[in-house]
């Protein structure tokens, strides 16, 4: 019996073969890859360092010049400070009582460097006494007579250069400052600072031993140097760094220094003074960047090629693993139409026939438990970062089985770590013994008639401190039908302390409106008067006293009415005169906190001296000048606050035949409210205005101790 044949069997369609085709293979596109790569980046490595030199070279040249003028205003500062020192000993009585002995003590007792010493000397070239002496040993006659001339000339502070004691034959600086009594130079205040102060300025550089810092005076001498200091002081700098600092202010030139060391010189000279602070640093170092860039460069290009070895080695170790996924792909994809475009790499191609036939099925069991899962994630995220957002935490509590759960949040906010234990009783055990019955009533009730929980308590934190907790929460009915209380806890601590805040500033804010309705009825009930009298402008002038004491309530404003600065008083009713170089008007003194009252009094003692100056005084032509200097004498018994105004560049001064509304308004103010004593001088030159304070009736702190009462602002 024959057989039949049967159905002949099915013949599929063969796919497309992607492997058909001139492509481009793996080994060959990393080679592409790394060549592409190496390339540009040989490229871009060398021009980023030729950059980065050039970056590093103006960074250093930059960083230098600003090391030199920071250093030449410290010459400045150093200087000034001496300078202030005379001026307040000119200040002392004993000088004009004739006391010279006490005068003796109080010079030997300033402070001023070991080495440097204080004369006094008269008109006649006399030295009087000398702190370096006893008082009464007898003294050589000054011996500077064009000094003590051009002293009582232009009754200014003078600066000499480095010379040497015609005695002694020490290298000294001297600074001299005319006492001017009624009006006339009467005796010369002359200090003798040795060369250690500059040197000591240049030893706190600490500057590398290799480099070199001079500080040079107005003729090019050098005063301190960091190299060989006892060799050099007292020589002229090399004519390059004299000629380019004669020329300009600041800058760098390529010298020689004394010792025969090639160097760029950085230089800066100090806008007071007009002495010289250079750096010198030597070329050989400046080279150094540029050997170390180039350094840095051959071993990128270095790396660079051993990358390119290593990505030979690595081609031939991707090839065969990428064969072998290819095999395992097609054998996951038998039978299954590819989908895509070809890509044009062989092993890429058959890689995506594979995988994209085996994970169309996987896609799709799993997209739907994807998308569920994403959906609880997102609505966990938003209740976590809401609660992260408002400082809250979580909680819910069942009272039938005493379970309870809280977040890290909320066991924070009863002073419990994350992770440790925390049931319902330890809750409880935090609460301030005298809120707990009011907490337990509020959980009662809200269980009894299932009713939302408001509560707010004390809770005592380890540190035995307090915080205020508001709890919030709702009653739930579980599916085994037990009750349960679920909400959220918040710190409300801040809140309370602010609320009582809000009440002690009402208080304050009360207490000050006064006070500053009395100040302003005191104002008006004066400019009333001088209007009585024919004062045409006693209105304009009421309106600019209440504006002045406008801006000092801003100041003491910013300050919550702690007080304010004296440097920022005199700014708010000074810097609507100031020019664009801010050389007009110049304030020196020490940082000085003064108290809500002195700020009141004090501001419109300015205001009126900045109207007159700028009505009649130096502030009506543009070449006027007004300078305010204030300093701390806490050598004086009793220490004293004191601020020295001098006008000078305006017209001819001539005294008032009768007192005015201003001035009786500053010693209202001062003299009355704080105890200060006012000396106006009405010189032809200018207004001199030197008031006296108290130390205890002005200052909001303590007074600075004598090293930082030196420290004066800009």
């Amino acid at each position: 019996m024959q057989e039949s044949d049967g159905p002949a069997p099915t013949s599929f369609p063969r796919p497309p073969n992607l492997l058909d085709g001139s492509r481009t293979s793996l080994r060959q596109i990393l080679w592409a890859l790394v060549f592409a790569l190496t390339l540009p980046a040989v490229l871009i490595a060398t021009a980023g360092f030729r950059s980065g030199y050039r970056a590093e070279r103006e960074t250093s040249d930059r960083r230098l010049q600003e090391t030199a003028r920071a250093l030449s205003l410290s010459l400045d500062r150093e200087i000034e400070k001496n300078e202030m020192v005379l001026r307040v000993l000119a200040l002392s009585p004993a000088i004009a009582q004739g006391d010279f002995a006490a005068f003796h003590r109080q010079a030997r007792e300033v402070g001023l460097a070991s080495q440097s010493r204080i004369a006094l000397i008269d008109m006649d070239g006399r030295v009087l006494l000398n702190t370096r002496t006893t008082y009464g040993a007898p003294l050589p006659d000054n011996w500077r007579e064009s000094v003590l001339r051009k002293m009582q000339e232009t009754h200014k502070a003078q600066l000499s250069d480095l010379h040497a004691d015609p005695i002694t034959g020490q290298a000294l600086i001297t600074i001299d400052l005319p006492v001017v009594i009624d009006a006339k130079v009467a005796y010369i205040l002359s200090a003798a600072i040795g060369p250690e102060i500059f040197q000591r300025i240049i030893a706190d550089q600490r500057v590398d031993r290799d480099w070199n810092a001079a500080v040079l005076d107005r003729s090019g001498r050098i005063v301190a140097r960091s190299r060989s200091p006892a060799e050099f002081i007292g020589q002229l700098a090399n004519p390059n760094i004299r000629d380019a600092s004669a020329m300009s202010p600041e800058g760098n030139v390529q010298s020689v220094t004394l010792d025969g060391i090639s160097v760029r010189a950085y230089f800066s000279k100090s806008p007071a003074y007009g002495w010289t602070f250079v750096v010198s640093v030597p070329v050989t170092e400046l080279a150094a960047s540029f050997q170390r860039s180039l350094f840095w460069l051959f071993i990128l290009v270095g790396c660079i090629l051993l990358g390119v070895l290593l990505a030979a080695i690595l081609s031939r170790l991707i090839a065969k693993p990428v064969d072998r996924l290819v095999a395992a792909a097609q054998a996951l994809g038998t039978g299954r139409e590819v989908t895509g475009t070809t890509t044009r790499v062989l092993e890429f191609d058959t890689i995506q026939k594979a995988l994209a036939d085996a994970a169309s099925d996987i896609r799709a069991q799993e997209r739907h438990r994807e998308e569920a899962l994403a959906r609880i994630a997102e609505s966990e995220a938003r209740l976590r970062l809401a609660l992260h957002a408002c400082h809250l935490g979580s909680w819910e509590y069942t009272p039938s089985t005493g379970a309870f759960e809280a977040s890290s949040q909320c066991r924070a906010h009863f002073g419990q770590g994350p992770d440790g234990p925390f049931c319902y009783d330890d809750l409880i055990a935090g609460i301030h013994p005298e809120d707990r019955a009011r907490q337990a009533e509020a959980v009662a009730q809200a269980l009894d008639i299932r009713s939302g929980l408001e509560v707010e308590f004390r809770v005592v934190q380890p540190d035995h401190g307090e915080r205020w907790i508001r709890i919030s929460g709702r009653v739930r009915s579980g599916t085994d039908g037990d009750l349960s209380l679920v909400g959220v806890s918040q710190d409300i601590t801040e809140q309370r302390l602010a609320d009582e805040r809000q009440g002690l500033l009402l208080h304050e804010l009360n207490h000050r409106v006064k006070n500053t309705l009395a100040t302003v009825q005191s104002v008006a009930t004066m400019t009333r008067r001088a209007a009585e009298q024919g004062d045409e402008g006693a209105w304009d002038a009421f309106m600019g006293r209440v504006q002045g004491l406008a801006k000092t309530h801003d100041l003491l404003t910013a300050t919550q009415w702690q007080g304010a600065s004296l440097e920022d008083v005199l700014r708010s009713e000074l810097d609507p005169y100031q020019d664009a170089m801010r050389q007009r008007i110049r304030l020196r003194g020490p940082r000085v906190n003064l108290q809500p009252g002195a700020v009141l009094a004090l501001g419109l003692a300015i205001h009126e001296l900045a109207t007159n100056a700028t009505k009649y005084g130096s502030l009506t032509l543009p070449e006027g000048r007004v300078s305010v200097m204030w300093a701390v004498a806490l050598s004086l018994s009793p220490p004293v606050l004191i601020v020295e105004w001098v006008e000078s560049g305006g017209p001819p001064v001539t005294p008032p035949r009768r007192q005015g509304f201003g001035t009786r308004l500053i010693q209202r103010g001062l003299a009355q409210q704080l105890g200060g004593e006012i000396k106006l001088d009405f010189q032809p030159e200018g207004i001199r205005c030197v008031i006296t304070f108290p130390v205890k009736a002005v200052l909001a702190e303590p007074a600075p101790a004598e090293d930082s009462a030196e420290r004066y602002a800009s």
